[in-house]
């Protein structure tokens, strides 16, 4: 701290507004980890002229391009944003502290805070009242919106229900926190002690070729962490309330690894033929288990094609539902309601949209 800064800092009182404040060294404010706290008042002092640049970074990171500074430059106040800093440098930056509500620019600390008030004293009593077992499948809602989203390459859903699925981990992490279970410390640190014992490849001693070299050292890795006995052991640990088809596909590439797998598609397609034909003649009390032994060997056909199961009936279904939608309005232009034509009437105007998408019947 030079001698400019020292005889200045007696001044800033009248900008922390009676309130507490924080100091950092300019060097020592840089680095993400400073947990810096936007509802005090923020002192950076020492701040050169070569590190205007990431000191004004750091500042837009944390309260948004458009925060109010107060610089001391020679012993002189300049006022400016955190995007504009005296491009020569400044003894002393001085930010006054906001509240929540007033933020330009959030961080994953005012999530957590955001959080802790509504559970807390006072808080939502909806939030509130809510435990790990009651908003579970809030997750999974969550999970497949965003998964839409991706799916319509829709970049501004993307961002909201990005933030969805991370208010689910929050809260459950809340939760746990209030419980004595676990808190956000321990699961982020649990999160980067996993990545960093995954990807031996990166911070190990293995090297991948391609991106299936790297998949196989992050299971091999997993394989040790999770002290798994056997294939069936493995099999056994994939979460059990996953969409069937993708269920059915993880665990037959547990199969595949293990050596229970055709080499290529032929087999497994005849197999599908079977199943159908068993289908077609069983009895009533055998129609679920078969058609289940149908609906696995499919599976089974499109993973060894490299093509998700999950994905393609997603997409199979919304193609049906565009068909039919257009089918229902062909209908209803010729004066007609669908339940007053013939089953050939409705495959002629089916076919009808499928030759005007340019798909052959």
């Amino acid at each position: 701290m030079n001698s400019n800064t020292e005889k200045s800092l007696p001044d800033v009182c009248r900008y922390l507004c009676g309130a507490s404040g924080q100091i950092y060294i300019a060097n020592d404010f840089l680095p993400v980890c400073v947990d810096v706290n936007k509802r005090i008042a923020l002192i950076v002092v020492d701040v050169t002229e070569n590190l205007v640049g990431d000191v004004s970074d750091r500042l837009v990171s944390l309260y948004g391009k458009d925060k109010p500074v107060k610089a001391v430059v020679r012993g002189k106040e300049v006022e400016c944003t955190a995007s504009d800093l005296p491009v020569g440098g400044a003894d002393m930056l001085v930010l006054c502290g906001e509240k929540l509500t007033e933020h330009g620019k959030f961080d994953f600390s005012d999530l957590k805070e955001i959080m802790a008030k509504l559970r807390g004293e006072g808080g939502c009593e909806w939030d509130r009242a809510q435990t790990h077992e009651s908003i579970r499948i809030n997750l999974i809602e969550e999970a497949y919106e965003l998964v839409e989203a991706i799916d319509c390459a829709d970049k501004a859903m993307m961002l909201e229900e990005s933030g969805d699925v991370l208010m689910q981990a929050v809260f459950h992490t809340q939760i746990a926190a209030e419980e004595g279970d676990f808190d956000f410390s321990d699961m982020l640190t649990a999160l980067c002690r996993k990545l960093l014992d995954r990807h031996t490849h990166i911070f190990g001693d293995n090297h991948a070729e391609n991106a299936e070299q790297a998949l196989d050292f992050w299971n091999e890795a997993k394989k040790k962490e999770k002290k798994y006995k056997s294939a069936s052991d493995a099999m056994d640990r994939v979460p059990k309330n996953l969409p069937s088809l993708l269920y059915a596909e993880k665990i037959q590439k547990i199969a595949r690894k293990n050596g229970f797998d055709w080499k290529d598609v032929s087999p497994a397609a005849e197999k599908v033929r079977e199943e159908l034909e068993e289908l077609l003649s069983a009895p009533l009390e055998r129609r679920s288990e078969e058609g289940g032994d149908l609906l696995f060997a499919v599976v089974n056909v499109l993973r060894i094609m490299k093509t998700e199961a999950e994905t393609a009936l997603r997409e199979a279904n919304a193609k049906f539902f565009a068909r039919f939608s257009e089918v229902e309005r062909r209908v209803s232009e010729r004066g007609r309601q669908m339940t007053d034509c013939t089953l050939e009437e409705l495959d002629g105007i089916w076919n009808e949209v499928k030759a005007d998408e340019g798909e052959p019947d």
